[in-house]
């Protein structure tokens, strides 16, 4: 039997058959800084995981964005390949809010009064 990956995993929502309430998901992303940061600079663009990290404040960025996904939001991850401080090959995700959920969001947050 082949093992199924999760949603978040597979960078899906769990939410795909109800429509999101983003006035909620705003608010909650609202009460928290980390979830704001990480949030607002997805809004930006795409941001890689070394420079999420940086921005939200951890060393765990993917967490947030598995947290982000768990609220329903759509977040793609794009496999860029590099290489460690030894030249050994290595690989690092770079983050995308779907465009619906970007348009969702800023429109939610100018509800709410929220300056991006």
């Amino acid at each position: 039997m082949a093992k199924r990956k999760s949603p978040a995993a597979t960078g899906q929502s769990r939410n795909q058959k109800k429509p999101l309430n983003y006035s909620t998901i705003a608010r909650r992303i609202k009460a928290s800084r980390r979830y704001s940061r990480a949030t607002n600079a997805m809004l930006r663009g795409p941001v890689d995981r070394p420079e999420l990290d940086k921005i939200v404040g951890t060393t765990n960025a993917p967490m947030y964005v598995l947290w982000l996904r768990e609220m329903g939001l759509t977040i793609l991850m794009e496999r860029i390949n590099s290489h460690d401080r030894d030249k050994r090959p290595s690989w690092f995700g770079r983050y995308h809010l779907s465009s619906t959920d970007r348009q969702q969001l800023r429109k939610a947050f100018a509800e709410l009064g929220v300056k991006l």
